[in-house]
């Protein structure tokens, strides 16, 4: 072979596997470059899977929640007592009526809300019952208080959760109450619906108002009892109204009122002490009714108070817990639970140093009273030369003599 062409094949081929050599360096780098993408990828995706899974047992958590959350459903019936009356007829059967009345308003939840009707249905009776009980009879809606107690008993062991709740005396306790429920219930996960039972009280509006336009707004509805107060017009609620249970007339009570029965049950007071009506009846010839008596009493102790009447008055002042007003100058007390004493053996004297003190806290019926077993005050016997002596007397002008009341003291 030529020297000269083995040479140069010998530098061709040189060239040729330059060539070579570098494309698969280049095969090389790209092969290179993208096992490191695959493994990134890989590792994404691992990630992602976890996610994945890590979200179904989130969802499964979420689920399993759910449903025991769901099996606590409740529906809550708020109810202002002191507005929203119960029918006359089921107020009339007492404690058959209301556990007739409890059955009766579960039914007609149930059948309006018939979707949730596994739902537990609440229901809470806000009211002063000692009050109310005496308006009721007022009104002439029961015979006696003791109705509607016993009403009250028959509705609270009619089924479980409902409720008669006594918040006693003082203003604005039912609304306060209610409010707060109402707060509570609509920001509980398990509360399903709200029906709020004081169609009476335009006092309401204002958290309703605060409620319109939310989340929650779906969840209440407004139950009739009276006609709903005229600002109620304007809310965006659904309302219901089941007039076989709740009357739809308003609680007014008469002015003057009716006159009240005596006590139907009389209980006879321990010896040695009188009880009022003991001391009305032995009250000097002249005196045509125990109203009138009461006054007499009243103006005899202020005109004329004799050391004896002092210390019998100092003597009730100091009693602790305080002799009960029903007990002693009525001779019953109707109260389960009374927290004043029944158990002092007080003189003539006495009780009537305590009707010449309650004497002076006015009747809210104020002249216009006809229960001739009234105790409280019905006119202003504080008087000095004609002129009443009591800054900011309780009693109206009209229950003073003429001339007699102060519009303004002097500071």
């Amino acid at each position: 072979m030529d020297p000269e062409v083995a040479a140069k094949r010998l530098e061709f081929l040189k060239d040729a596997n330059k060539d070579s050599i570098g494309f698969i360096e280049e095969l090389l780098e790209e092969n290179k470059s993208l096992s490191k993408q695959l493994s990134d990828l890989k590792i994404g995706y691992n990630g992602l899977l976890e996610m994945c899974r890590d979200r179904e047992a989130i969802l499964s958590k979420i689920k399993e929640a759910e449903s025991r959350l769901s099996k606590n459903g409740y529906i809550i019936v708020l109810v202002d007592g002191d507005g929203m009356i119960f029918t006359e007829e089921l107020l009339a059967k007492g404690k058959s009526g209301g556990s007739e009345a409890g059955k009766l308003l579960i039914q007609a939840l149930t059948e309006e809300f018939e979707a949730e009707s596994t739902r537990e249905v609440h229901v809470m009776i806000f009211v002063n019952m000692y009050k109310l009980g005496s308006i009721l009879q007022v009104s002439g809606r029961v015979k006696e208080p003791k109705n509607f107690k016993d009403f009250a008993a028959g509705f609270i062991q009619a089924r479980e959760h409902l409720y008669f709740i006594d918040v006693g005396d003082g203003k604005e306790m039912v609304d306060s109450r209610i409010r707060a429920e109402l707060s509570w219930h609509l920001q509980n996960y398990n509360c399903q619906k709200v029906v709020l039972g004081a169609s009476h009280d335009n006092g309401y509006v204002r958290v309703l108002n605060s409620i319109a336009a939310t989340t929650h707004e779906s969840k209440v509805f407004l139950l009739e009892g009276p006609p709903f107060a005229s600002e109620f017009h304007s809310l965006p609620f659904n309302k219901l109204k089941f007039p076989h249970i709740f009357d739809s007339r308003k609680l007014d009570v008469p002015r003057p009122p009716p006159g009240l029965p005596g006590p139907s049950r009389l209980v006879e007071p321990p010896a040695p002490y009188p009880s009022y009506a003991t001391v009305a009846v032995a009250s000097p010839p002249g005196t045509t009714s125990k109203a009138a008596t009461m006054v007499q009493i009243g103006l005899m102790n202020r005109s004329n108070v004799t050391p004896q009447q002092k210390a019998a008055m100092t003597r009730i002042k100091t009693l602790q817990p305080p002799p009960c007003n029903d007990h002693y100058l009525l001779g019953v007390c109707w109260k389960e639970v009374c927290h004043f004493s029944h158990k002092y053996n007080l003189t003539a004297l006495e009780v009537e140093a305590m009707q010449s003190r309650v004497g002076a806290t006015r009747c809210e019926y104020g002249a216009g009273c006809r229960n001739e077993n009234c105790y409280r005050g019905h006119s202003c016997v504080s008087l000095r030369d004609n002129k009443c002596t009591r800054p900011n007397c309780p009693f109206l002008e009209s229950e003073h003599p003429e001339g007699a009341f102060v519009s303004r003291w002097p500071r």
